[in-house]
């Protein structure tokens, strides 16, 4: 009975795979490296908290850069982003995340590789 119902399950599956075109379509490439979506604008109508210091620990190697954290406004409250390391893009700079303030609002550039 076992084989019976894999056998029948293996057929639709090859059925509909030929039906379909016969192979799914390719994954979508990867973004180009520094040019990745931003996420959607936060405002927020506070202020953030003074950056946090943190302890630096070594590079993994000379190929890395230190990102440092940035707070984040999860749309409660503030939330501390822990800095890391990203390997170093020839060519780019990285510009760090902050929040510029527009009037009364705060407006959240993220960080980002740039030429």
């Amino acid at each position: 009975m076992r084989t019976h119902v894999a056998a029948m399950t293996a057929f639709a599956t090859a059925l509909m795979l030929a039906a379909c075109g016969g192979s799914p379509p390719p994954p979508a490439p990867p973004p180009p490296q520094g040019e990745e979506a931003p996420p959607a604008e936060v405002v927020v109508q506070t202020a953030p908290p003074a950056e946090q210091v943190e302890v630096v620990p070594a590079p993994p190697s000379r190929e890395y850069v230190w990102i440092r954290g940035n707070w984040h406004w999860n749309g409660a409250a503030w939330v501390w982003h822990a800095g890391h390391y990203d390997r170093v893009r020839v060519g780019f700079h990285w510009v760090h995340a902050h929040y510029e303030q527009r009037g009364p609002n705060f407006i959240y550039v993220p960080g980002h590789w740039a030429r």
